[in-house]
């Protein structure tokens, strides 16, 4: 009995193995299913952002989707590849890049050498671009390397390279690191390159360019160089290794603007990874040191905060009209064409719609000061609703912005004959206001930014009077300074 009892044992253990490892694999198939899910999602928000002219929003999505892939281990699935040919229609014909199309192109061929492009978005041109990469692929690539990893090149030291055999750029793709800690990257680059310059090009999440960071030669072919602690925040930092020739042109390299390779970051055992990043939110764009609430610990990979989606903008301005009509008070017939009004202070309160896009209610008190006419107003109210475009890659820099409201601008003006102290009355335009304007905006750090800002409203008479207020038409030229809250 006990040959018999001992087999029964090992049968035992045989099935529970089976079962273990049953168990096992079908918890990865249904991760994997899950984030293969995810990823699609994300290239159908992102081809829809593209749609709307949002191009820079849909490259964010797409390169998300890419970091889910690479930390679920997929980045050979068919799925990556469309994640690299939707970025290479973005970046043809949206952001009008076409080597870094290429470069998504030629990752998307490596990855599904068949992959074709949606007919909705297909035109010759792109086509022509993809059939170029995919003769490429098969040909060995193009001047520039987009591959991954290759053997070498990761280590810290690299005098036991035999640079004889190196050729290309060669680096062991960093996939890990400490937040909040510099990390030094080390690259081989054979003598077939011709390289007169080598760098490392990284992105911080949140950030919408990449920054250069400066390799040094060591040795025959070995280049080394820094990503700075303070670019490693958040979730984690895009970068790929560039090697350049004399006239600064990108001729080989270890990943691209277009097909970036990626570094997950973890926080340090002492914590210190503070507030992440978050490339959603307008007004975060980069992590703070120091600790905060949530406790992280070491090896535990940081998340992304909850985006900001409110802003509140206090302004105060100055600014002058044209003006036609009458004098709100004497009823004087207006003779000159340009009416000053000094003061007004401006709040406003918005919704972001996307990273590019606000729609906000603003209220403009205007104060007439210098008025002089007895019994004269003493302020002027007026409600708009705002439309806000942002022209560059982020919130910072030039806005565009229109506006509907209603309410009265009211600006002073200097009788032509008057008595000494009573010569100064007041112009009153609207009910009805229409406006454009333009805005340059720069962060002060945090959620805090600053805003200078120049805008036009017409004033339209739509109705003559308003209780004793003569309207008249004209048209209001206001310039304000003032600060941006995000929360």
């Amino acid at each position: 009995m006990r040959p018999l009892s001992r087999f029964a044992s090992i049968a035992a253990v045989a099935v529970a193995l089976v079962a273990f490892l049953g168990l096992a694999l079908g918890k990865t198939a249904h991760a994997d299913a899950k984030t293969k899910k995810e990823i699609q999602q994300k290239i159908k928000e992102a081809m829809e952002n593209y749609d709307l002219l949002e191009y820079e929003e849909a490259r964010k999505l797409l390169n998300q989707a890419l970091a889910s892939a690479k930390k679920a281990k997929m980045d050979s699935d068919p799925v990556v590849a469309q994640v690299h040919l939707s970025l290479g229609i973005v970046y043809f014909a949206g952001l009008q890049d076409l080597e870094s199309a290429k470069l998504s192109f030629l990752s998307a061929v490596e990855v599904d050498p068949k992959v074709e492009i949606d007919p909705a978005y297909r035109t010759a041109d792109m086509a022509k671009l993809l059939d170029e990469a995919r003769a490429e692929s098969g040909g060995g690539g193009g001047d520039v390397d987009v591959g991954g990893g290759d053997d070498g090149g990761g280590g810290d030291d690299g005098g036991d390279v035999d640079c004889s055999s190196v050729s290309g750029v060669q680096h062991e793709i960093v996939e890990t690191a400490t937040a909040g800690m510099d990390r030094r990257l080390e690259a081989q680059v054979g003598e077939d390159v011709g390289a007169a310059k080598v760098a490392i090009m990284y992105r911080p999440q949140g950030g919408t360019d990449f920054v250069e960071a400066k390799m040094s030669k060591k040795g025959e072919c070995t280049w080394t160089g820094t990503i700075p602690g303070d670019a490693l925040r958040g979730e984690l930092v895009h970068y790929y290794i560039a090697a350049y020739n004399g006239a600064g042109k990108m001729i080989a390299g270890k990943g691209s603007q277009g097909s970036p390779n990626i570094i997950e970051l973890t926080a340090g055992s002492g914590g210190g990874a503070g507030h992440p990043g978050d490339d959603e939110d307008p007004f975060h764009e980069g992590g703070g040191g120091g600790s905060s609430g949530g406790g992280v610990s070491g090896g535990v990979v940081v998340g992304p905060s909850k985006p900001a989606k409110l802003f509140f903008n206090v302004a105060v301005g100055t600014g002058a009209a044209y003006v036609t009509g009458e004098t709100e008070q004497q009823g004087n017939k207006v003779e000159c064409c340009f009416a000053p009004a000094l003061l007004h202070v401006f709040p406003e309160l918005g919704y972001y719609v996307s990273p590019k896009t606000s729609i906000s209610a603003a209220f403009r008190l205007g104060f007439p000061v210098g008025a002089n006419i007895a019994g004269h107003a003493t302020a002027a109210p007026a409600g708009l609703l705002r439309f806000r475009q942002s022209l560059g890659d982020g919130q910072d820099g030039l806005q565009v912005s229109g506006a509907i409201g209603g309410g009265i601008i009211r600006d002073t003006i200097k009788l032509t004959q008057a008595d000494a102290g009573m010569d100064t009355d007041i112009v009153a335009i609207g009910p009805l206001l229409v406006g454009a304007g333009t805005a340059y905006t720069a962060s002060l750090g945090g959620p805090i930014k600053f805003v200078a800002e120049l805008n036009a409203t017409a004033g339209v008479p739509v109705v003559s009077k308003i209780g004793n207020s003569q309207l008249n038409f004209g048209v209001q030229f206001d310039f304000n300074l003032g600060l941006m809250f995000g929360f």
